[in-house]
């Protein structure tokens, strides 16, 4: 059995950088649930998704350990049981963000 929820989106704050789009407050009403950061992305072929919060990853010192090509490496922290409810609900998220802000895809919203 799938339970249908109810996702909307509560805030967004648009900030274009590479694929990223900016970042949204997304609430789920049967959970009573909001989840603020979920990050949103475009990728130059059109794709969109979502992306639950997540936080960087600190060496011994608490500072963010960096990958080989020098960017910061993230844990998550929250996981999903299956890529089909991943993609569901990224696919609400969009939805939900589209909603909220009809512009938030375009590049001249964020400047």
């Amino acid at each position: 059995m799938t339970a249908k929820l109810t996702v909307t989106c509560t805030a967004f704050k648009p900030l274009h950088r590479n694929t990223l789009i900016g970042f949204a407050s997304i609430h789920i009403a049967e959970l009573r649930l909001t989840i603020h950061d979920v990050a949103v992305h475009q990728h130059e072929g059109g794709a969109r998704w979502a992306q639950l919060p997540s936080k960087p990853m600190l060496d011994r010192t608490g500072v963010p350990k960096r990958n080989a090509q020098g960017k910061i490496e993230y844990s998550r922290l929250f996981e999903f049981d299956s890529r089909a409810v991943s993609d569901a609900f990224s696919k609400a998220v969009i939805d939900a963000v589209l909603a909220f802000e009809p512009r938030a895809f375009d590049v001249e919203f964020a400047a």
